[in-house]
């Protein structure tokens, strides 16, 4: 089961994977209730207000957004909304039994559809398309929430069709997807289709500030680190790996600008650990259920492995691209540059002053993209980064 979630400040639910938050995220903020909890996504929430008001969803709904965008978390809120006993103005009250059983995932009618491993199987969507045509045993409205609706095949996709298309009149289907060109039509012309946009630096960084007790700066940080989805920030609020990996980030380029090839070198080594330990914590995570790494062959072991390997090294090379960034905005502009590591400006502007040109920093950014593309393109990630760091120092 996987997050991002969404953001999520509305569902008792917790998973933790990697170091920049591209999990489920699900925590209660009692400042709010209803659509409220949701950070932006106005156009969103104003469309499902409506719905829940008049009582009248659409059959079948699409989300679509990036991961930690609040998708799921903004399903579940329709979802209680639909179903809810003291609503208002269409949106939740999150205190009746039925948003709390919603909440911690005891209503029966109101079901997230999760992939196992890589793919949402078949036979779910059968179980799914099955337990549709039964009559709510509670609520209002069944709820079907498809989570990663990028994870259907073709045949699982199929299969969901005629519920997609012609569902009993107590059933609402809400899909989620992060990239709409994986859509297939046929589902594509069955749905509602509800775009999700990024969130503004500015107005994430607020509610960081309200909901979290952040300084400005602090939440400033996490906000542009998050790239607009609320998701990601809030799983970055106390994160003591994201805290190491950006001072190492910030050493990394240091000891670069002033040509240290050694000792990038075995800050890059100090990277490769700290992912390391990401991806051991993301195991430690079968001991929170029945399966454990040896129920796994071997093979698929090493698979999952090596993938997370890659995604923390693809993490921490964004991280860096966000520091050149901000070093090439510093060089430009000088004390009106706008920069993202706004608490480490005088680190950014030292290390300015040592590159000769702007060119200097924008041949340092093509290295870093050049070597995101190639450990895409199933480049090993140690090399890869390796022959990054030789490429910065020169």
């Amino acid at each position: 089961m996987e997050n991002h979630l969404a953001l999520s400040i509305g569902c008792r639910m917790h998973e933790n994977n990697n170091v920049l938050g591209h999990d489920k995220i699900c925590v209660v903020n009692e400042r709010f209730s209803g659509f409220d909890q949701i950070i932006g996504q106005e156009l969103a929430k104003r469309v499902l207000r409506k719905a829940a008001t008049t009582q009248n969803p659409a059959h079948a709904y699409l989300f679509v957004g990036p991961e930690g965008i609040g998708k799921l978390t903004t399903a579940i809120e329709f979802a209680k909304a639909l179903n809810c006993d003291n609503a208002t103005d269409g949106s939740a009250c999150n205190q009746c039994s039925t948003c709390r059983m919603i909440d911690r995932g005891n209503l029966p009618d109101v079901r997230i559809w999760s992939p196992e491993g890589k793919n949402t199987r078949i036979d779910l969507m059968r179980e799914m398309r099955d337990l549709a045509m039964l009559k709510p045993m509670r609520a209002r409205w069944k709820v079907n929430i498809v989570e990663q609706g990028d994870t259907l095949n073709e045949e699982a996709a199929n299969c969901i069709l005629k519920l997609i298309e012609e569902p009993p009149e107590f059933v609402v289907n809400i899909l989620l997807y992060r990239n709409a060109a994986v859509v297939l039509p046929t589902i594509w012309s069955r749905c509602s289709v509800i775009r999700f946009v990024q969130v503004s630096t500015d107005e994430l960084a607020q509610r960081l500030v309200s909901d979290y007790g952040l300084n400005h700066d602090e939440a400033n940080v996490l906000a542009c680190y998050a790239q607009g989805c609320p998701g990601r920030a809030i799983r970055l609020v106390g994160n003591l790996q994201f805290k190491e990996l950006r001072d190492a980030i910030a050493e990394i380029a240091a000891e670069a600008s002033q040509r240290k090839r050694r000792a990038a070198l075995k800050l890059a080594e100090r990277l490769r650990t700290i992912s390391h330990s990401a991806i051991a914590g993301s195991q430690a995570g079968y001991a929170e259920t029945d399966q454990t790494p040896e129920d796994e062959p071997n093979d698929e072991v090493a698979r999952k492995t090596k993938s997370n390997l890659r995604d923390t090294t693809l993490q921490y090379l964004d991280m860096l691209l966000v520091w050149y960034r901000d070093l090439l905005a510093v060089k430009i502009l000088g004390e009106k540059a706008v920069v993202a590591n706004v608490d480490k400006y005088q680190e950014l502007w030292s290390q300015a002053q040592r590159y000769s040109s702007i060119e200097a920093i924008l041949s340092a950014i093509e290295a870093i993209v050049q070597t995101k593309s190639r450990i895409l393109g199933n480049a090993n990630p140690q090399i890869a980064t390796e022959a990054l760091m030789l490429e910065l120092t020169r």
